[in-house]
């Protein structure tokens, strides 16, 4: 596949500021009316499955060691490829998840990549963290590629929330692996890039904390004035945050 250099993301076993692109629900309310490219329709299906492939193992991985990251990136992985789905009915393009059993891809490699995933990541702790590491990672890389090509503002405004929460992800299995004493060295982006991302300041995102975590206490109702935990109600940055899962600082 030409979008996708697959074999880069096997040998290695998806920065957006908020000011960047303001969208309310996610995806805006109507979409710019373009004609696709070939890549840029295969691009939406695989990042569908792509997404989807995060989710499944996410959600095994909850399943053997019940930690929150995983469980709350799942949930954030299940409203990215639902924004892939929307893509794709807008454009009426072939749903390439036949089945949303988990482990069921319609890409033969990305399933034999998710079997490998999963066996690593059975191993220990460390590693399925690792896993989620390189998961993000790889969508980060993905997206970065066809960012640098595609042309239609659908795709790019979803790409690069997508791009955003993969950030966010990549981010809290670091700190992870911090906490259980390993220090992740990346597989796949550059160290450059990969430290950029590593390195920004929390504290800069402090205002999504009372907003977007989720947990349903408190109402945050402006920029960094939350009570509580948050339940999502409030705007930050021009972002919606009804979809309480979403692009949030996960620990």
């Amino acid at each position: 596949m030409a979008l996708f250099v697959i074999s880069s993301i096997s040998a290695a076993l998806s920065f957006l500021s908020p000011e960047q692109v303001r969208l309310n629900n996610v995806i805006p309310a109507s979409f710019y009316t373009q004609s696709l490219t070939d890549d840029e329709t295969e691009s939406i299906k695989y990042m569908r499955e792509e997404e989807k492939l995060a989710r499944d193992v996410y959600a095994e991985m909850y399943t053997k060691y019940n930690i929150r990251p995983f469980r709350n990136i799942k949930k954030a992985e299940q409203t990215h490829m639902d924004l892939m789905k929307d893509l794709l009915a807008k454009y009426s393009i072939d749903d390439p998840v036949s089945s949303d059993a988990t482990g069921s891809f319609t890409n033969s490699e990305l399933k034999d990549l998710y079997s490998k995933l999963i066996e690593q990541g059975n191993l220990s702790l460390v590693e399925a963290l690792k896993v989620g590491a390189l998961i993000e990672e790889t969508d980060i890389a993905d997206l970065d590629k066809q960012l640098k090509i595609t042309q239609n503002k659908d795709i790019k405004e979803t790409y690069d929330y997508l791009r955003y929460g993969s950030e966010n992800h990549l981010r809290a299995f670091v700190r992870n692996l911090k906490a259980n004493g390993v220090d992740y060295t990346p597989q796949l982006l550059p160290k450059e890039d990969f430290d950029k991302i590593i390195a920004l300041d929390r504290s800069k995102n402090k205002d999504l904390r009372g907003k977007c975590d989720g947990t349903g206490r408190g109402r945050g109702n402006g920029r960094g004035n939350g009570m509580g935990k948050g339940d999502g109600k409030g705007n930050w940055n021009g972002y919606n945050c009804n979809f309480p899962e979403r692009n949030c600082i996960y620990r």
